[in-house]
């Protein structure tokens, strides 16, 4: 965090994957019950006063913390609480210039209840903390590259009190693994009032390999076989759906098809979620296998690059955009 302030960025997600407890919501109530009174007495007369049996208001929607919730809610989120905290005060305030600080809360087994993003948000606005946007996790499945798995008409309920408690507090509402997501944007944009945060770095490769797929085809050949062998290996940080086994083999498919192979969602994610070992793969004498290669492609090709991805990143911009008042 301080190497990437002092480079000057302006924007940092801090992911807290690591300090929430994704163990909780497996458990029963007499283990949730037991580990929670194990907690510092301070820690849950902290939480208890604040939120217990307690109704808030916000918006048009109601939010509320029962003894169940409020257990469990406290033993997923109050160290990661304390990590955000942290991090703050030591360095986004201490920054010297206005810092976009995004929280990232989710990297949880299940989706993040509106009362968990409620309370989140309020512990860390009452510490002084001026918090950008939020990325919660949402019902469905929201996966890399690929548009929303999920029922739909959940996904624009949940969102709708997601999207009241961001404008409540004054954050924006944070998409996170955003790309292609076409079948909700619309709603996004909707609730959000155009108050989002859409993250869609991972499209911009895969429009990359698109182009290395049509001007290339032996270079992408070679990074499609490497990736499909270091699958599982990228599947350590990534949760896809994607099947290799369903991935049309490379024999069967001549050069002009190739590009095709980023319409189809298997192939689309095996290639999304490799990226980093595509792009530090190592010959046995230490030299790039793809990467410069790869970069070299993408600067004579600049134009067609540039033009797929106005064109592909456009299409994103006009279903968020296109039914905001």
């Amino acid at each position: 965090i301080r190497m990437a302030l002092d480079l000057g960025f302006t924007m940092l997600t801090l992911d807290c994957s690591e300090q929430i407890d994704n163990t909780i919501m497996q458990l029963d109530i007499a283990a949730v019950t037991e580990k929670y009174e194990a907690l510092p007495a301070d820690v849950r007369r902290h939480y208890e006063t604040r939120y217990l049996d307690r109704v808030f208001s916000v918006g048009d929607h109601i939010v509320s913390f029962d003894r169940p919730a409020l257990m469990r809610m406290v033993l997923i989120y109050h160290e990661a609480i304390a990590f955000m905290i942290r991090i703050y005060e030591t360095y986004i305030a201490r920054a010297g210039r206005e810092i976009d600080f995004e929280i990232s809360i989710d990297e949880t087994l299940t989706p993040t209840a509106p009362e968990a993003h409620y309370l989140v948000a309020r512990e860390l606005y009452e510490r002084g903390m001026d918090i950008f946007s939020m990325a919660p996790r949402f019902c469905g499945e929201v996966q890399k590259g690929i548009d929303y798995i999920g029922d739909l008409n959940a996904f624009r309920r949940e969102l709708q009190v997601h999207a009241a408690i961001a404008d409540y507090f004054g954050h924006k509402l944070s998409i996170h693994s955003g790309s292609d997501k076409f079948s909700v944007f619309p709603s996004i944009g909707r609730a959000t009032r155009g108050r989002w945060h859409v993250k869609t770095a991972g499209t911009n490769w895969l429009e990359a390999m698109r182009i290395v797929a049509r001007c290339n085809p032996g270079l992408y050949r070679r990074m499609h076989a490497y990736a499909l062998e270091h699958f599982a290996e990228a599947t350590a940080y990534y949760h896809v759906k994607a099947d290799p086994a369903k991935v049309r083999p490379l024999s069967e498919v001549p050069d002009e098809a190739l590009p095709s192979y980023l319409n189809d969602d298997d192939a689309r994610q095996v290639i999304h979620i490799t990226y980093g070992i595509l792009l530090q793969a190592q010959d046995g004498e230490g030299k790039p296998l793809f990467k410069d290669e790869l970069f070299k492609t993408l600067i004579e090709r600049e134009d067609d690059y540039a033009e797929a991805l106005e064109r592909h990143i456009g299409r994103h911009l006009d279903l968020l955009g296109a039914l905001v008042e």
